[in-house]
């Protein structure tokens, strides 16, 4: 908990940095209920006032597409997030401040997502625990939003293409911007599709880790743009290349210890609660996934036939299907052991994912969910016969319309949000889906016109 002291502390560093750095602007952000940043600017003149107080600001606009009415609320800036924006010019530079939202009573919104996060984080903490993640996070460079022309014709891990190396100028722009704005890298290359691109960001606590996120999708469409290229985290934008996804590798800490560290007889490479906590999200994950896959087009991801989970199993090796994978640990100590969850896509919301996955997983271990045998035979090689198992028994939910019913029928997206954030996220899904239900799709119109 952060003492008047420590605030005070955090204060005056964050007055001194922006001194120091010429800062002329900054920007206070905070996200919507459905994952897009929000947010306003002030002038250096008003920074200690707003870091003490607040700046008030129309609350509405945190339910996203759902706004119906003014409500004014309070951005409260979270000190430990004040970074330069490396985008902007140094002269008279621009600074960022991630927000939490309280109401004009001083108690927290609950529809704040950062708050869901950490209420959530807070019941973690209450059993001496703590969330990591390290996210695998893919895009698109396209040469324009018109065209929606990839950049280049490189595959995976392509080094040199045909034509400029434009894609390779750009990761590394964008490494060295998320450098100096704090956010640590792992490792960044060309993805399997044309103009596809990954950067692996380092492992960190899951609240540190979703307002990473956040800016780091600001700073790639930024750079992008800088370029006149066209960034894209849309989830399938090509029906003949490989979706974007964001696979988590995730464990749970207890103090400096991983509590998903392998046991000696243990056979899928993870302790007994690992094992319940991974247990835990493949049985509740059709409840919870219209967080992590919360769009219409997420779902063609997930229903094309391709690197994307379409079903509920786990394995020790990555191979097309598979929800999960526990990957072999390499001997270099326990705090390496970890689960990859593959089924979220960047389009989602951060912190709200993060809560749902907690909220899943947590209920395996509370429950003492037994792990089911891995998936040991590939994808690609199973019988017609097995495949049909698999869709009557392990299919994912291939569409929005059937999430959202599944998360109406079970309970993990609510205990997640609370009930307040769910209906409104819930009330946004329905109407989205009622609108793509309405549209007449390219598809319809070239095979039956001629009806």
């Amino acid at each position: 908990m952060t003492t008047k002291k420590n605030k005070e502390n955090q204060i005056s560093y964050v007055l001194t940095k922006a001194t120091e750095n010429n800062v002329k602007f900054v920007r206070l952000w905070f996200t919507d209920i459905f994952g897009s940043v929000k947010g306003f600017g002030i002038t250096i003149d008003e920074l200690e006032k707003v870091l003490n107080e607040g700046a008030s600001f129309d609350g509405a606009s945190i339910f996203g597409s759902e706004r119906f009415q003014e409500s004014e609320m309070i951005a409260m800036p979270d000190p430990t997030t004040f970074e330069i924006l490396p985008w902007r010019p140094e002269e008279n530079s621009v600074a960022k401040i991630t927000c939490e939202i309280i109401n004009k009573d001083g108690t927290p919104s609950a529809l704040d997502s950062r708050f869901i996060l950490k209420k959530k984080l807070n019941e973690l903490k209450e059993k001496g625990l703590n969330f990591y993640v390290a996210p695998e996070i893919e895009y698109f460079y396209l040469e324009d939003s018109e065209s929606m022309k990839p950049i280049d014709e490189k595959t995976y891990f392509d080094q040199v293409g045909i034509h400029s190396d434009l894609g390779s100028d750009l990761r590394r722009k964008t490494v060295l911007g998320l450098e100096k704005i704090g956010i640590p890298i792992q490792k960044f290359h060309h993805e399997v599709s044309p103009g596809q691109q990954e950067i692996s960001l380092r492992y960190n606590d899951s609240l540190t880790m979703a307002d990473n996120i956040q800016t780091f999708k600001l700073l790639v469409k930024e750079v992008a743009n800088n370029e006149n290229v066209f960034a894209t985290f849309m989830p399938k934008p090509f029906e003949e290349y490989e979706g974007n996804g964001m696979h988590l590798h995730i464990s749970l800490f207890e103090g400096e210890k991983n509590l998903f560290a392998h046991e000696k007889k243990s056979k899928s490479g993870v302790s007994k609660q690992g094992e319940s906590f991974t247990a835990g999200l493949l049985k509740h994950v059709n409840e919870f996934m219209l967080a992590t896959n919360q769009w219409v087009n997420s779902y063609k991801r997930i229903a094309s036939l391709n690197e994307a989970p379409s079903y509920r199993y786990w394995s020790k090796n990555p191979d097309y299907g598979n929800l999960i994978t526990i990957p072999e640990i390499r001997k270099m100590g326990d705090i390496s052991s970890r689960i990859e969850f593959r089924l979220p896509d960047p389009a989602c919301n951060p912190y709200l994912s993060f809560a749902a996955i907690i909220t899943a997983g947590l209920k395996g271990m509370q429950n003492k969910y037994k792990l089911e045998p891995a998936m040991e035979e590939s994808f690609s090689k199973l019988s017609q016969e097995d495949l049909t198992k698999l869709e009557g028994t392990k299919k994912l939910a291939h569409d929005l319309g059937t999430s959202i019913q599944n998360a109406e029928n079970g309970s993990i997206l609510k205990d997640a949000l609370g009930e307040e954030a769910y209906l409104v996220f819930l009330k946004g899904k329905k109407r989205e889906w009622g609108e793509y239900l309405k549209t007449v799709s390219d598809f319809e119109l070239k095979n039956w016109l001629n009806l």
